[in-house]
């Protein structure tokens, strides 16, 4: 990235935190910076910090309008018992199917999300008992067969702070 494209986006995100998506009781907030078909920026402040900016190689453009039809897209805080300071969940459609998770813990900054994967065809997530429940399709390692009939498996992670494997598949 050029001298020029980085002060600008600098520029972008300094000014971007006034309007930044505030969760009441929290002591941070996201904003996203920037959007378009392949690739988004999200800031993650902590009061009028900048604790990162975050890069996803999906478009976020309308993850803020709601109603939009098969959208995909979504930026949600939650709040897991483990985590009552609340991470950020971003999901989006990448490629002709897929869809994509990610977990961003505004205590780290490391400018990566604390957790993510790809599904084939779909990524969820949802809170039990106060945990935070990620599920994704993915190939049977055996193919398809009597205990695999479609050639995909679902599989459920809890999330934890533990450090995880991320891969995005």
């Amino acid at each position: 990235m050029n001298r020029y494209r980085r002060i600008a986006l600098l520029l972008l995100v300094l000014s971007a935190n006034a309007g930044a998506h505030h969760d009441s009781g929290a002591d941070w907030s996201w904003h996203v910076v920037s959007a378009g078909l392949d690739e988004s920026r999200v800031a993650i402040y902590r009061q009028r910090d900048l604790v990162g900016i975050f890069d996803f190689s999906c478009d976020l453009t309308n993850a803020l309008e709601s109603g939009v039809p098969g959208n995909g897209a979504s930026l949600e805080v939650v709040k897991p018992a483990s985590n009552p300071d609340g991470l950020l969940i971003v999901t989006c459609n990448v490629g002709a199917h897929s869809q994509y998770l990610a977990v961003v813990d505004p205590k780290h900054k490391s400018g990566q999300p604390a957790f993510a994967r790809t599904g084939s065809y779909f990524v969820k997530w949802e809170l039990a008992d106060g945990e935070l429940w990620i599920s994704f399709d993915e190939p049977c390692a055996e193919g398809v067969g009597v205990e695999c009939p479609d050639g995909f498996e679902t599989i459920f992670v809890q999330y934890s702070e533990e450090p995880q494997d991320s891969k995005a598949n």
